[in-house]
């Protein structure tokens, strides 16, 4: 199945893209992504553990199961004042 990703803020940066598409098998979840997108990502590696999860608009945990066509939103947490 074809799961597109977004990334917004310092993920985008981190990443040199807004958003891209990935391949999962059937079954699988968002932590399935989260692995994929690292391996892709190394500069990822240990920031994911913070980020939200969107999926399809809605947040989620990262157990969640993916179909086909779904997109994934990864967002950082924010601060201001």
């Amino acid at each position: 199945m074809n799961v597109r990703v977004r990334f917004f803020a310092w993920l985008r940066d981190a990443t040199g893209t807004e958003e891209c598409w990935i391949s999962l098998a059937p079954g699988a979840t968002g932590r399935d992504a989260k692995a994929l997108l690292v391996s892709r990502y190394q500069r990822l590696s240990g920031f994911l553990d913070r980020v939200r999860l969107a999926l399809n608009q809605e947040y989620q945990t990262w157990e969640v199961p993916l179909h086909d066509g779904d997109e994934l939103a990864l967002i950082p947490p924010v601060s201001g004042g």
